[in-house]
């Protein structure tokens, strides 16, 4: 298997917990715990500081999380979560399904591949990882977001799938609206079962952090009315 070199580590520049894009982690896992039932086997790739490994344990999942950041592991194991253990390795390198087992009811590649030079072939590594019947739940930044067909409309970018240089900052190296992931989990011997997207996103980050905490849950909630332009895709896939 051919290795890569390893994407920038930015763990010393950007902060999971403080960013705006906590909001899409929590409201993405606030769909998912809703599948996930108590004791039942979970892994997640990308855990990072334990946001959504948090949601997880609560829900009372036997979580295995995997980061390549051992600054975000350790804070992860900081948060004491009953259930949870913590692997540290890089999803773009040969090895790391070993170091985690496999019979998993659900698999998360949460905001994940479009880090990884083969998103398809890390999802089918992934899904080969599920017991029966097993859900893997993929989410994505939409390029088909508003703000960013307004940016495109404004000249701010050529294209919607355009990458910003925050993105090229934080390791993104492409991007997929939900048709397109679709297609790359049907390429990875998946099928989609349930299709959503998560949180309306008007304006960039900078900007939604300022409007009021009421304004933002409605934004959530009213994710159901437009899912093909929410900030970010969820698909929930099983094997074909």
């Amino acid at each position: 298997m051919t290795t890569h070199a390893a994407p920038p580590d930015y763990s010393a520049t950007y902060d999971p917990d403080a960013d705006f894009d906590s909001r899409y982690t929590r409201a993405t896992a606030a769909r998912i715990v809703t599948r996930v039932g108590a004791g039942e086997p979970v892994l997640e790739l990308g855990c990072a500081t334990g946001i959504m490994t948090a949601a997880l344990a609560a829900a009372g999942a036997r979580v295995t999380a995997v980061d390549r950041s051992g600054a975000y592991l350790e804070r992860a194991r900081a948060r004491g979560l009953a259930g949870a253990r913590f692997v540290e390795a890089r999803l773009d390198a040969p090895g790391w399904e070993e170091r985690v087992g496999d019979g998993f009811r659900h698999v998360l590649a949460c905001n994940l591949i479009h880090e990884v030079p083969d998103p398809a072939g890390l999802l089918a590594r992934a899904a080969a990882l599920m017991g029966p019947d097993g859900e893997l739940h993929l989410s994505l930044q939409n390029p088909r977001s508003i703000h960013r067909l307004v940016a495109m409309e404004m000249g701010l970018i050529d294209d919607a799938r355009q990458v910003s240089a925050r993105g090229r900052r934080f390791a993104t190296l492409g991007m997929w609206d939900a048709d397109e992931l679709m297609e790359l989990a049907w390429e990875a011997g998946l099928r989609t079962v349930a299709r959503e997207g998560v949180m309306l996103k008007p304006l960039p980050n900078d900007m939604m952090a300022a409007l009021p905490a009421d304004v933002l849950d409605g934004f959530e909630r009213a994710a159901r009315h437009l899912p093909e332009h929410c900030a970010m895709t969820y698909l929930v896939l099983r094997a074909r």
